[in-house]
């Protein structure tokens, strides 16, 4: 039933909005425009003041640096004089010693109590480094609070001989630079040294713990450029500011001018009072009149409605009588025709309205059933009903589409999308939290694309993107890294963090097929290839590929009985102690020598096995013959090994591999927990699997070592070092190959064992093929190494005669 408003009411309210509108349209106007305004004026500004700091900062570090590069010259020419102090204490340098590998610190001077170091910081460590290999320049450390009074910095310069120059600079002159700049009533300063640390900042207390905000947004746009302006919540103030930013030329620190948007918008906001307080005075004035007249117009109208109502309602002979002693005659001739004909019309017209509702409610109700059923079956039958995304047939008639309508210089591709780690989640964290990856997965791809370009879910974890493009075109490429970056975002399912990525194998039409299955297929083995390749990344279908996918399918059948047919066999490859050049541990390696293809290497097998499930019966065989052979070597009553074991991460997912039935061959074998190492990879830890753990934690509980493989390769996560009992790492050989003195892979390498050791680590480097290697890890303090240099891989009868004095490691080591 339709609702009736009075002609009274509608008379009023269009009066009110003609008076109330234009009011508040204005006043919104000018809100805006004054915003703008207030927030282009700060921007500059903000951007101003910090742009004249940080060339004031870059002077004063500049300086610094010049006068204690002299005084470095003058020590190293003259030796220390009293008459340098207070050249050094002009710039708030308050102590000056020197420190040198191996036998610790020297003060020149200390104007404050610095506790001796017993380890150098890490902030003061990187500038060391930084000195080293940069000779006759000095670096500034990050903030430095440990074992000093106050925030310090501190100056460096490499003297030679393993000898640094160290002057201990405080943040005075930092602070006060800060502290002259006020404006607005929350407006500041802020300074943070070059690892996002704070230097200086009106919360005194983050200025003195030198509280850590390198994830402010500022601070993370400052490392690509050297200033603009940003907007960010600022935790100290608890509100959203809007700062200028720029880069301290030379120590690379970082000036913020913050202030908050609530205070730019206070001009704004009393002018939108103002024009509120006029709008309602407006509308009063307006109000009073608009009523009165309304009352003088609609009167004798509401008369003939009250008379309609009361026919309405039975009251046949009921006639209108006028109460105003001044009627229009259109009124008069109105109520009269109205008193006449009232009756007759109310009757016919009271019959005709029931039969039409009738008709017309059963009609639209009709209409509506029959046209949600089509709406519901048709989407039903082209949609996926969890993610709302084209299944199959509806790829099938856009693919038709697509190759219907394709021009000449056209190319239609099919990219098809599988969602690594998929699996994992799934198993361990139920099937509502896969459906829900897989819903933000979709919106994430959707995000992607443009007009145009469809994606469909085929199922499971597996997408389909649909596109056209020229020849020459670039878009396949550029969208294949825009869904591998959004892809590899972390997902918050619910209370869960969970990483994935995915792996994309591409096909074009006509080139590769021209059907919805041969493309698929094509795009699949791509798919394959991708995966294969590490995950994570993108690839393209060739017709060599075809080929793959029938040897690693007639490879992978082989597999199946190479175990049963004893095809597989165990080598071992020595680990040495690079302090004592003895070997003390050994890392066993799987071979396979195939009946007719002779030996197959790891690299062809090993993921083929992993694919297939066959790396479970693999493991456990290469397990129970290690702990065999070990357990016969140790009843021969040759010298003691520790074996190192690898293991794949699907073996950690699978039931069938189980963890306490390792342990109990060691204890049946009469081999001890410390006889084996258990080697996993970082991507096992980054699963953070619930069924993972509880077999990890398993071999922690028993005292089995765990080494952590082919580590910085990955995502060498300091969190997952600190979370699990890792007791080795293990270098990967990528950064061993090309090691040099004083290069990047040394400098990693360094950092490694440096980091290894703090937590308690112990390091092993891969894939070692000259004496110079060794050298120079052994000289950065690496534990253990293996490789060609000390040897290869060794069948079971060589590596017995190493152990049992019949044979000895290659000659140049001897």
């Amino acid at each position: 039933m339709n609702r009736r408003i009075s002609l009274r009411y509608i008379l009023f309210v269009i009066c009110m909005s003609a008076a109330l509108l234009p009011a508040l349209m204005v006043s919104s106007w000018l809100k805006h425009q004054v915003q703008q305004n207030e927030t282009a004026l700060v921007q500059d500004k903000h951007l101003l003041i910090a742009r004249n700091l940080s060339t004031a900062l870059s002077r004063y570090a500049a300086d610094t640096s010049a006068i204690f590069n002299n005084v470095n010259q003058q020590i190293s020419h003259h030796g220390f004089h009293s008459e340098l102090r207070p050249l050094l204490k002009s710039i708030n340098i308050y102590a000056l010693f020197e420190w040198q590998v191996g036998r610790g610190q020297r003060f020149y001077f200390s104007e404050q109590d610095i506790t001796p170091f017993e380890t150098i910081p890490a902030q003061i460590q990187v500038a060391m480094e930084l000195a080293r290999v940069y000779k006759d320049q000095a670096f500034y450390s990050g903030v430095v609070i440990e074992g000093v009074t106050k925030p310090t910095l501190f100056l460096t310069t490499y003297q030679g001989q393993d000898r640094y120059l160290l002057a201990a600079l405080t943040t005075d002159y930092l602070l006060e630079s800060q502290s002259e700049v006020r404006f607005g009533d929350q407006g500041h300063v802020a300074l943070f040294d070059q690892f996002g640390r704070v230097l200086a900042h009106p919360n005194q207390q983050w200025a003195t713990r030198a509280k850590d905000l390198s994830g402010l947004d500022p601070i993370v746009q400052m490392r690509d450029q050297p200033f603009g302006v940003s907007q960010f919540y600022s935790p100290a103030l608890q509100a959203d500011m809007i700062a200028g930013y720029s880069r301290v030329e030379g120590p690379g620190w970082g000036v913020i001018v913050p202030q908050p948007i609530a205070e730019l918008q206070s001009q704004s906001m009393r002018l939108q009072e103002y024009a509120f307080l006029v709008s309602i005075l407006c509308v009063m004035v307006v109000g009073v009149i608009t009523w009165y007249l309304s009352c003088v117009i609609v009167r004798p109208i509401s008369q003939v409605v009250e008379a309609a109502q009361g026919i309405s309602h039975g009251e046949m002979g009921k006639f209108i009588t006028p109460k105003r002693r001044f009627v229009s005659i259109e009124m008069d001739s109105l109520v009269g025709q109205f008193n006449a004909m009232a009756g007759e019309v109310y009757t016919s017209r009271t019959l005709l309205e029931q039969r039409v509702k009738q008709r017309t409610a059963a009609l639209s109700k009709e209409v509506a059933v029959r046209k949600k059923a089509e709406e519901q079956v048709w989407q039903q039958a082209n949609f996926d009903p969890l993610t709302g995304l084209p299944n199959r047939r509806m790829l099938n008639r856009l693919l038709s589409d697509a190759l219907a309508t394709r021009l000449a210089e056209e190319r239609v591709c099919l990219m098809l999308l599988d969602l690594d780690q998929f699996k994992g989640i799934n198993d361990t964290l139920g099937h509502d939290m896969g459906d829900m990856l897989l819903q933000i997965a979709a919106q994430r791809i959707q995000h992607c694309i443009l007009q145009g370009e469809h994606v469909a879910r085929l199922g499971g974890d597996e997408f389909i993107i649909l596109l056209s493009e020229n020849q020459e075109g670039s878009r396949v490429a550029e969208l294949g890294d825009a869904v591998l970056k959004t892809l590899s975002t972390p997902f918050q399912l619910g209370i869960e963090r969970v990483y994935i990525s995915t792996s994309i194998g591409v096909a074009f039409a006509p080139q590769d097929g021209d059907k919805i299955d041969d493309l698929l297929k094509h795009a699949d083995q791509a798919m394959y290839v991708a995966k294969q390749q590490g995950r994570n990344r993108l690839s393209y279908f060739t017709a060599s590929l075809q080929e793959q996918a029938q040897v690693r399918r007639l490879l992978a059948n082989d597999l199946r009985q190479a175990v049963a047919k004893k095809q597989l066999c165990v080598h071992y490859q020595p680990i040495v102690d690079l302090a004592s050049g003895e070997m003390i541990k050994a890392e066993v390696l799987v071979r396979w020598n195939h009946p007719t293809q002779g030996w197959i290497s790891p690299h062809d097998f090993i993921h083929v096995a992993e694919e297939t499930g066959v790396i479970v019966e693999i493991g456990n065989w290469v397990f129970s013959s290690a702990v065999a052979q070990l357990k016969h070597w140790k009843e021969q009553g040759l010298r003691p090994i520790q074996l190192s074991i690898n293991t794949s991460p699907k073996q950690y997912y699978e039931a069938e591999c189980d963890v306490n039935h390792w342990l109990s061959q060691l204890a049946e074998a009469g081999l001890s927990s410390a006889d084996v190492v258990m080697e996993i990879t970082e991507g096992l830890l980054m699963e953070n699997s619930p069924v993972v753990n509880a077999k990890l934690l398993a071999f922690s509980e028993a005292g089995v070592e765990v080494a952590l493989d082919d580590f910085g390769t990955g995502y060498s996560s300091l969190a997952y070092l600190q979370k699990f009992d890792i007791e080795y790492l293990k270098i990967d050989r990528m950064f061993i190959h090309n090691l040099a003195e004083d290069g990047d892979d040394l400098i990693v390498c360094k950092a490694i064992i440096v980091m290894a050791h703090k937590l308690g680590i112990q390091v092993i480097a891969e894939g070692i093929e000259s004496e110079h290697q060794a050298r120079l890890l052994r000289e950065a303090g690496c534990d253990f190494a293996q490789g060609y240099w000390f040897a290869k891989p060794l069948a079971k009868d060589d590596f017995e005669a190493l152990l049992n004095g019949e044979a000895m490691l290659l000659p140049h080591n001897a």
